[in-house]
């Protein structure tokens, strides 16, 4: 039996229809150009006429060419739109992933301090509220533009993310430094962290290089170096120093708390000092 058959034309003629409807549920620019571009790239290959066996075949081949997790994410982005057409019966599971018992690749203490005390003494004022705004505060990169100058003053702001609000709150010792850096570079109101042009918030990409730079000159893994990183840190020295993993998951804006577990984990180099520590 042949089952339920796509018309490739179909699947790409509707496709700016889809796209404009994921603009309209208020999907950030970067999900939505993620989505049309992992559906774009199994258009490309599929066949005119598209059956289950052709999305099997497509994630075979997906297997082969990159790591699981970024199968996932693909297969994800290709089933949610198939879905939307009204073809349910094409999607395809996604693959097994191992579950990881630690938290790699996160920034230390130690070396969050040799980066942001690179880049306070190179003058690099803007890396270095970012780093610590995220650090201090757990916000992902991508709400950056809800750190203006009126939240600053007021201690707190509310981020829009993921379909739902959550409060984000600053300390006194960090609304004190954006502050100073808002006087220095005159910015008097809106987004403090814009990009090249005013008004608009610094790009990812942008952060994420600085960061890069930032770590090889103090020696830091790039590895670890990435903006996530900070948010990790924020949510590991919280549970480190307070514990409290209902609270975490408030400030973090996760919707299930088995999000916010992994940052009760340790990683490999953590483990295996405690495992010296039993001097056995």
């Amino acid at each position: 039996m042949e089952g339920k058959i796509l018309q490739k034309n179909i699947a790409e003629t509707m496709l700016q229809a889809y796209v404009e409807e994921m603009k309209m549920e208020e999907l950030s620019e970067a999900t939505v150009e993620k989505y049309e571009n992992d559906i774009r790239q199994w258009l490309r290959v599929s066949a005119e006429r598209i059956q289950k066996m052709d999305l099997i075949r497509y994630k075979e081949d997906m297997c082969r060419i990159y790591k699981a997790a970024s199968v996932n994410s693909k297969l994800i982005s290709v089933n949610r739109y198939l879905k939307w057409l009204d073809y349910p019966e094409l999607t395809v599971k996604t693959t097994k992933l191992q579950h990881k018992t630690g938290l790699e690749n996160t920034l230390t203490k130690e070396c969050y301090m040799k980066m942001i005390s690179y880049a306070r003494d190179t003058n690099k004022a803007k890396m270095y509220c970012i780093m610590k705004t995220i650090a201090q505060t757990g916000i992902r990169i991508g709400e950056l533009k809800f750190v203006t100058v009126e939240a600053v003053r007021d201690g707190t702001t509310v981020v829009w993310n993921k379909g739902k609000f959550r409060n984000v709150y600053f300390t006194e010792r960090l609304c004190w430094e954006l502050q100073q850096y808002c006087r220095t570079y005159n910015i008097k109101s809106g987004i403090i962290f814009y990009g090249r042009e005013a008004g608009k918030v610094i790009t990812a990409n942008t952060v994420w290089k600085n960061l890069k730079y930032i770590a090889r000159q103090v020696n830091v893994p790039e590895t670890m170096a990435y903006p996530h990183s900070f948010r990790h840190l924020f949510a590991k020295q919280y549970m480190k120093q307070i514990g409290d993993i209902s609270e975490l998951a408030d400030l973090l804006g996760h919707s299930r708390l088995e999000t916010t577990w992994i940052y009760t984990r340790t990683t490999a180099e953590e483990k295996r000092k405690q495992l010296e520590a039993l001097e056995l």
